[in-house]
């Protein structure tokens, strides 16, 4: 038997891959962990930054590669609508909507939408996912803020945080508040994971820094509906998270119909060579035993309000969905293993190896564990032969060093006489320097003084020069008055007297 982790699908270090699972020995501590730090803001300035914010946008797909937002932008969180038939004019409201993912889609679809979220940093990133779209509106709030007069055909809810109380009563606050706005005949949509560790990686857990909501069995899912009020309910298996499903089962029409659907199940994860031949004993022991609904990764519940509703899961027992760049017909085609498989297609065909990578996630199994300690031990003695010969190379190297500090230390004796001679000269030059710059100031004052004069030389100059020219001015407007005139005619007659 072996116990497995598996990590939240996201691009995450190889070494975080093989860590443990988060401790769950206190759920403050869980509720409080919901969202990583910084988690809103990363996300918004991806949104912010992006032309293309469709379902399937691959801009966005790709930065989510890099970025620690990929719960947020999955495109496999779209798959848990996909596989139900949902009336065109529905009206839906969404529980959680988180940073709007599926918001967006069911916007795309066409449906009339409210989408709450008590986070006011997410809800503003589901505003700028679903921008434009008159038909979607986020609300920033409790659900027991909503207007009561509101009445939708569904109310969507996954990944709920469904506190249980001492009586293993998940959320039945939640749950009595869904049905409250849902019409007669609605439907309340619950994706929820399980809470049970199960042996070969049949349980996926969120990563350390990603926990979402806490989970529930399914009976005590099933126990919270029927006191919340519910008449009837279906529940569906989701592999390998309940959020963002990339396969979701109908085990008993599934067994029914002899569907193959187990070898499925090794391909949605990404395992060693041991972990995948444990992993397939291991889920062939459950479906024998009729365990499924027990020691699944989560579930796709459909509970409705009323004995007369709609039916929602039409075509096959099992529905696989499945990324492509090809032009696939829109709805469900029938594989030759008897799966309906639902094509998302994404059309930068580059990226698919990546976000199919993305979406697998990571079992170990524990034959790997003890192998890994055969080659820790051998570490260890590897290391311990290295600190021996580290400790005669470390007494070789004191002798040395101490022969070196003690040239070094006549070394800095005959620096210190140079830098003291040194310092001697300096302070001369200084007190030459100083010397220098004083005649210079006295210098720079004559030169100002002789600036000055010769300045004011040149103004006294232009002056003359002016007075010179009135003076010349003046003078020949008198020779050329008519007093003038006569006294050298008068002057010129006493001459020739």
């Amino acid at each position: 038997m072996s116990v497995a982790y598996a990590q939240f699908p996201g691009i995450i270090d190889a070494g975080k891959r093989a860590g443990v699972a988060p401790d769950q020995s206190n759920p403050e501590k869980l509720l409080i962990s919901k969202r990583p730090h910084g988690e809103g803001s990363t996300l918004e300035a991806m949104l912010k930054g992006a032309e293309d914010l469709s379902a399937l946008s691959p801009e966005l797909l790709e930065r989510a590669l890099h970025e620690r937002c990929w719960y947020h932008i999955t495109p496999f969180r779209s798959a848990i609508v996909r596989a139900l038939d949902i009336p065109p004019a529905a009206r839906i409201l969404e529980v959680g909507c988180g940073g709007g993912a599926l918001t967006r889609y069911l916007g795309e679809r066409g449906f009339h939408v409210v989408a709450l979220e008590t986070s006011e940093e997410l809800a503003e990133c589901a505003r700028t996912r679903c921008k434009g779209m008159s038909n979607v509106e986020v609300v920033s709030g409790f659900l027991e803020n909503v207007v009561d007069d509101k009445r939708f055909d569904f109310v969507i809810c996954i990944d709920p945080v469904l506190v249980q109380s001492e009586y293993f009563d998940p959320g039945v606050q939640l749950l009595s508040m869904c049905k409250k706005m849902l019409k007669p005949t609605g439907t309340l949509v619950l994706a929820v994971g399980n809470t049970l560790h199960s042996p070969g990686g049949s349980h996926l857990e969120p990563s350390a820094d990603q926990i979402r909501g806490k989970g529930a069995s399914l009976d005590q899912l099933k126990h919270a509906l029927t006191s919340s009020g519910f008449s009837s309910f279906e529940s569906y298996l989701s592999f390998p998270h309940h959020a963002a499903p990339r396969m979701l089962v109908d085990a008993r029409v599934a067994r029914e119909q002899r569907v193959q659907w187990l070898p499925l199940v090794k391909d949605l994860y990404r395992c060693s060579e041991l972990a995948t031949s444990e992993l397939d004993s291991w889920w062939r022991a459950v479906h024998s035993e009729q365990l499924e609904h027990v020691l699944a990764p989560g579930w796709l519940v459909l509970a409705h309000a009323h004995a007369v509703h709609a039916v929602l899961w039409k075509g096959a027992p099992v529905k696989q969905f499945c990324l492509t760049s090809d032009e696939q017909p829109a709805g469900e085609r029938v594989s030759d293993k008897g799966c309906g498989v639902h094509s998302m297609r994404v059309v930068k065909h580059e990226i698919l190896p990546a976000l199919l990578e993305a979406s697998q996630p990571y079992v170990n199994s524990v034959k790997d564990y003890k192998y890994s300690l055969v080659a820790a031990d051998g570490k260890i003695a590897e290391l311990a032969d290295r600190e021996r010969q580290t400790r005669v190379e470390l007494a070789n190297a004191e002798d040395t060093f101490k022969h070196q500090l003690q040239e070094g230390k006549e070394a800095l004796r005959v620096r210190e006489a140079e830098l003291d001679l040194v310092l001697k000269q300096y302070h001369s030059v200084g007190a030459m320097c100083q010397e220098m710059r004083d005649e210079g100031r006295k210098l720079h004052g004559m030169v100002e003084e002789i600036r000055r004069r010769y300045l004011a030389s040149e103004e006294w100059g232009s002056a003359l020069a002016d007075r010179v020219a009135e003076a010349e001015t003046e003078l020949q407007e008198v020779k050329g008055s008519w007093g003038y005139r006569m006294a050298e005619k008068f002057r010129t007659l006493l001459r020739r007297r």
